[in-house]
């Protein structure tokens, strides 16, 4: 079974959604900011503040190695993941990349009171980083399935939409 990739902005619900995802499709749920954490034996915060966000861009990268030898799991991406095309381009070989698309209004909503926990929130602001959102757009793009956000819909209604464009458009390629 190939496995369904999250990206998205950060504050989006990659991993949040991810794992009601993993509940409902009954698949295994891979976060790759927790797996560069567990790997390094260091926060996101403790390896940007200590090496770098180049550092942390290139533990991406061999995180994206390692786990497209992987099959059935649901895997969340860090927000800033889909920067390096080698990243998505490893994953999409054995997975289907869904993009969480979100806008400012529903960005600001979650960012709100976030700052101890995100590294590009400890010293830059919140027009900053909707900045960093804005010339990020084009790589969200590079996916196989949009799932548009807002600040109403639950974790579980995106899952739901997930799977239902997933039945789709394996339907759609059965027919062709």
């Amino acid at each position: 079974m190939k496995n369904i990739i999250l990206t998205g902005f950060m504050a989006s619900g990659k991993t949040t959604i991810g794992k009601c995802l993993s509940e409902k499709l009954n698949m295994s749920f891979i976060d790759t900011d927790e797996y560069i954490e567990k790997n390094e034996g260091m926060t996101i915060n403790e390896i940007f503040s200590s090496f770098g966000e180049k550092h942390f861009r290139k533990l991406e990268e061999k995180c994206a190695k390692e786990l497209c030898t992987t099959s059935g799991t649901i895997i969340a991406t860090g927000g800033g993941f889909v920067l390096n095309k080698s990243n998505i381009d490893n994953l999409r070989k054995n997975g289907v990349i869904v993009n969480l698309k979100t806008n400012e209004v529903v960005i600001r909503k979650r960012l709100d009171g976030a700052r101890g926990t995100r590294p590009l929130l400890q010293n830059n602001e919140l027009d900053t980083i909707m900045q960093r959102f804005e010339q990020r757009k084009p790589y969200y793009d590079n996916c196989d399935i949009q799932i548009e956000l807002n600040c109403n819909d639950l974790p579980e209604q995106y899952a739901d939409r997930i799977i239902n464009k997933l039945k789709n458009t394996k339907e759609r390629k059965t027919e062709i």
